[in-house]
């Protein structure tokens, strides 16, 4: 009930609104007829009924053998007319990035060193991020939606993975996470590499908090938690989960920072950093910067930014528009210091708390610099720190909500 009342005032509590709805979808036309279900790279690789039919058609792509010429005028010895050049040339693979969909062009940074350089150039997702991914329950396709270009967005395919029966509300680290239910564990997904892993079945099923990092790295530990309170934790290669003794205080917003997870709740002002295996608990008391009970507050998140851990308050006034906070933890003094700009960041949350926020220079992936994005489900709201004005603009409105609904993601193939 908490959530679907903050979802309906973040919907329509706006200072101005400017709404956009997405008309045009862009989609990559680059498919075998032969194969249409392959991803790309595979149709290209694995396809000989490309070659031969066509004359004119390119040669079989070596993923595995096979580098660019770096000087493209530079000219390759063959023993005969006959014999494939195991080359493409760079203007090609250019010419493909600006054809593909974003999976496709994210994983083609996996095949050599020139072709990763030539990706960062030419493809949208590595540039342009983070996205909204967008998705309906136990769909296999889902879409990519720029924030940056309104009008552009991209489907992208499950491919493999069973999705019957789950539903993703959860990600970080571009890996998207399910929300578990008495038959279905945890399923963690990666939709640009294809990866994904089922962590351990709960009799309680214990519900994702937040990862440190990509699931497929050695440090990675994965917090969760119960109906009752209790805090579990996941690392690779474990068979089961570690729980850890007694419930857990309750708070308002979490994140990884720095190898540990730090918990805060702006009711008691505790700040507790959790680090897991071995477990040590540390609670600070760190008060809320601003009266909660002059304040109507919606939601709060911490966020990493350039080294810092930030505070985002997100506050309803009294005539119905928002108005938000932005501080800054000293750790030293215990306190929250008020933020006047972010400069070149911007910085990218969630209403709902266990999705992460993300922080970003603006200046690299030409978003608005010193902005505050926020995800209200149904609509993307912008928050200018300049003038303290919000615009919002609308995606298309579906039956999701908070089950399945629009999430922050940036592409990874780790």
């Amino acid at each position: 009930m908490e959530e679907a009342a903050m979802n309906k005032t973040l919907s329509n509590t706006t200072t101005t609104e400017n709404t956009s709805t997405v008309v045009d979808e862009v989609t990559a036309e680059t498919t075998c007829k032969h194969h249409p279900d392959l991803p790309l790279l595979d149709q290209m690789a694995n396809c000989e009924c490309q070659q031969g039919s066509n004359p004119n058609a390119l040669p079989a792509l070596g993923l595995h053998g096979s580098s660019i010429a770096i000087d493209k005028n530079q000219k390759r010895e063959t023993n005969g007319e006959t014999r494939p050049t195991r080359h493409i040339p760079t203007d090609i693979v250019e010419s493909l990035l600006t054809r593909m969909n974003p999976k496709d062009a994210v994983r083609l940074t996996a095949v050599c060193k020139d072709w990763r350089a030539a990706t960062r150039l030419f493809d949208p997702t590595t540039r342009r991020t983070p996205w909204l991914i967008i998705m309906k329950p136990m769909k296999t396709t889902c879409r990519l939606q720029s924030i940056v270009d309104k009008g552009v967005s991209f489907e992208i395919g499950f491919h493999g993975f069973p999705t019957i029966r789950t539903y993703f509300s959860y990600c970080s680290h571009g890996w998207l996470a399910s929300m578990p239910d008495a038959l279905n564990p945890i399923h963690l997904l990666n939709p640009f590499s294809g990866a994904w892993l089922q962590l351990p079945a709960h009799d309680l099923a214990p519900s994702f908090l937040c990862m440190s990092s990509a699931p497929t790295t050695r440090d990675c530990a994965l917090l969760a938690r119960d109906c009752y309170n209790f805090l579990y934790v996941w690392r690779p290669g474990d068979e089961s989960w570690t729980k850890f003794e007694g419930p857990f205080q309750h708070f308002s917003t979490i994140i990884s920072f720095e190898g540990q997870f730090y918990t805060w709740d702006y009711y008691s002002g505790l700040l507790t950093i959790l680090q897991v295996l071995p477990f040590r608990l540390r609670e600070l008391s760190v008060p809320c910067p601003i009266s909660f009970t002059s304040h109507y507050i919606l939601f709060v998140r911490l966020i990493e930014c350039c080294g810092n851990i930030l505070l985002v308050i997100v506050t309803k006034l009294s005539h119905g528009s928002l108005s938000i906070y932005l501080f800054r933890l000293d750790m030293e003094n215990k306190t929250w210091i008020k933020m006047e700009s972010l400069r070149d960041q911007a910085l990218f949350v969630d209403y709902r708390f266990f999705n992460p926020a993300i922080s970003v220079s603006a200046s690299e992936v030409g978003c608005h610099a010193n902005c505050i994005y926020i995800n209200g489900v149904y609509d993307v709201m912008v928050y200018d720190m300049d003038n303290h004005m919000v615009e919002s603009f609308s995606f298309g409105r579906g039956k999701w909500s908070y089950i399945g609904g629009p999430v922050w993601i940036t592409p990874s193939l780790s």
